[in-house]
């Protein structure tokens, strides 16, 4: 490609300039540098040798090179000759769109290596090779990239800005995550607790407990309208399972997070308790039976918002 040609004739350049235009001057610097590495010991016949540097096939070759020239270049020319060459016909439009647009210093992935190459078939079906890319990224020193590829044509590129698409096609690589990579890409305490009161509030509460609430009570919904309570119930059982995630993470926190631990405990013993009573008698309409109070779950509610709010403003 034309930006490796650059390169070298960079360095070849950089070479050249280093030495002095005084030929006398030159020639003893040599001759010592020539002494001294005669006067270094050999090494010893027990060091290990330098692992050689993985073969790269033909595929793994374009995933460097979309790297290397694509996502880190800012040659312009060398962008529009690599996505005639290298880039999937029906995705080169995509391409086109952000040739011209310069990867910032602090997200280019420097000192690319292809670690490892699966095949793995898409949402659609469509057969790929995904090559999984590992580089410096920021204060990340194992950040990593994939890039789908269909017969030595680069589909696409994800990595973990991209959670659900990255994830799942990180699952096909035996290669484990780094812990380096993991940390960089979790989200920051403040994010993830404005996730979790998000999730109360609108999962729990305005999807769920208060819409049961008014239906046992009068039949409708807590606007008036009418309601599959059965439906409501089905969605509530996965809002459930995605609070087993969230009652981990919070006891995971750190000691000065134990206020809002302790307030979270109560909310989360609350929410299972009404979500029991669900499982246990099925709302049924005008229930004058049931006794399906959520006026403890909405003094607890409002305490943890409040204990979120005082960590993340």
């Amino acid at each position: 490609m034309e930006k490796k040609i650059v390169i070298g004739l960079i360095i070849a350049f950089t070479a050249l300039t280093g030495c002095s235009s005084d030929k006398n001057t030159a020639e003893p610097a040599a001759s010592s540098a020539a002494v001294s590495t005669e006067s270094q010991p050999s090494a010893s016949p027990t060091e290990a040798p330098t692992a050689a540097p993985k073969k790269l096939s033909d595929t793994e070759k374009v995933a460097l090179d979309y790297v290397n020239t694509f996502l880190n270049g800012s040659d312009m020319e060398a962008k529009k000759n690599f996505i005639t060459e290298n880039v999937y016909p029906d995705a080169q439009p995509l391409f086109q769109m952000a040739q011209s647009i310069e990867t910032p210093d602090d997200h280019k992935l420097k000192n690319p290596q292809v670690l490892e190459s699966v095949d793995y078939a898409d949402e659609k079906g469509m057969k790929v090779e995904a090559v999984l890319v590992q580089g410096e990224e920021g204060s990340n020193p194992k950040s990593e990239l994939i890039v789908l590829i269909n017969n030595k044509k680069v589909l696409w590129a994800t990595d973990s800005s991209d959670k659900e698409t990255f994830s799942k096609v990180r699952s096909a690589f035996k290669e484990p995550i780094p812990e380096a990579s993991l940390a960089a890409n979790a989200p920051a305490p403040s994010d993830m607790l404005s996730e979790i009161e998000n999730y109360v509030i609108s999962d729990v509460w305005n999807d769920g407990f208060v819409d049961i609430s008014w239906y046992i009570s009068s039949g409708t919904s807590s606007t008036g309208e009418s309601m599959d309570v059965d439906f409501t119930v089905e969605q509530l059982a996965k809002t459930m399972d995605k609070k087993k995630e969230y009652d981990s993470y919070i006891a995971g926190l750190g000691a000065e997070y134990d206020s809002l631990k302790k307030v979270w405990t109560k909310l989360s013993t609350e929410i299972d308790r009404l979500y029991g009573l669900i499982q246990k008698n099925p709302p049924k309409a005008n229930d004058t039976t049931a006794n399906f109070d959520t006026g403890i779950f909405n003094q607890y509610m409002d305490a943890f918002k409040k204990e979120v709010d005082a960590v993340t403003e």
